[in-house]
């Protein structure tokens, strides 16, 4: 089962596994964001740009904003094949699943663009 994982095959052990390691992406950002915040108390915008252009900040919220959009478009594809089911909702989940998997990834991409966006 754990040999899947190595292939460059997408399989389901390997969607399981990359949501983990995205979550605990997200958790020790926010944690250093966090930290930081609570160190500072009385910061001003100075501080915190300067802090957001630390290049180690700047490669880490790219990583982040990847990992969010990973891990969102995970989740509601999940969500959208376990529950928007013809037997759940009926005919219309023929037309409502494949519409919601493509807006959660117009999200995932628009996530990505403005992350760019705001470092560049």
């Amino acid at each position: 089962m754990v040999t899947k994982l190595y292939r460059l095959k997408k399989t389901g052990i390997f969607d399981y596994v990359f949501v983990r390691i995205t979550a605990v992406i997200q958790a020790v950002y926010f944690s250093v964001i966090t930290f930081y915040w609570l160190v500072n108390k009385d910061f001003k915008y100075e501080q915190l740009s300067g802090f957001f252009d630390i290049l180690v900040i700047e490669i880490f919220t790219v990583i982040i904003a990847f990992s969010i959009a990973y891990h969102s478009v995970q989740g509601i594809w999940n969500v959208a094949t376990d529950y928007l089911t013809q037997a759940q909702i009926g005919a219309s989940a023929k037309l409502l699943r494949p519409a919601v998997i493509g807006f959660s990834w117009f999200q995932a991409l628009g996530l990505i663009i403005c992350s760019f966006y705001i470092l560049g």
